[in-house]
Formats: C-alpha cells, structure tokens, sequence
C-alpha cells in the first residue's frame, strides 16, 4: 500500500527515457488506443505505457545486460 505524507516530497512527474536495467536510451512507438510501446534496443524489455500506469511486457535480456556491464569495466590498451 502506498502512503503519501503532507511534510514528504511528492512525485509529479516521471520520465522513462533510458533502460532502468542498462542505461540505453529508449525506443518508443506509438499505438492503437493512446499506448505507447517502450523497448530496450540492447536488452530487448519492453513496456506498454498508457496514461498513468505502466506494465512490463518483457523480462530484459540479463546477459545484455551483464555484458554491457563488464564492457564498461575493461582498461583500454596502451
């Protein structure tokens, strides 16, 4: 249950412009009835975001992800 507190800090907007799981930038496309359909191009989850809500279509890619991850910590050469 969510409890919202008069001395807490509310929330009023929320952007999803990258992957919550790799940071990717995300793709959007609109469809029928107003949704939108966010994918991940690297981990390939994907959410449908209509109005206020939003639900995950599809589990990301976790070796995607893991790979992504460990590129990130390789020293360069030289």
């Amino acid at each position: 249950m969510l409890q919202l507190f008069p001395d807490r800090p509310t929330i009023e907007i929320v952007e999803l412009t990258q992957c919550p799981y790799d940071s990717t930038p995300i793709d959007a496309e609109f469809m029928s009835g107003g949704s939108m359909l966010l994918t991940c191009p690297r981990c390939r989850a994907e959410w449908e975001w209509h109005g206020a809500w939003v639900r995950r279509i599809r589990e990301p890619d976790r070796n995607a992800v893991v790979t992504r991850d460990e590129a990130r910590h390789i020293e360069p050469a030289g």
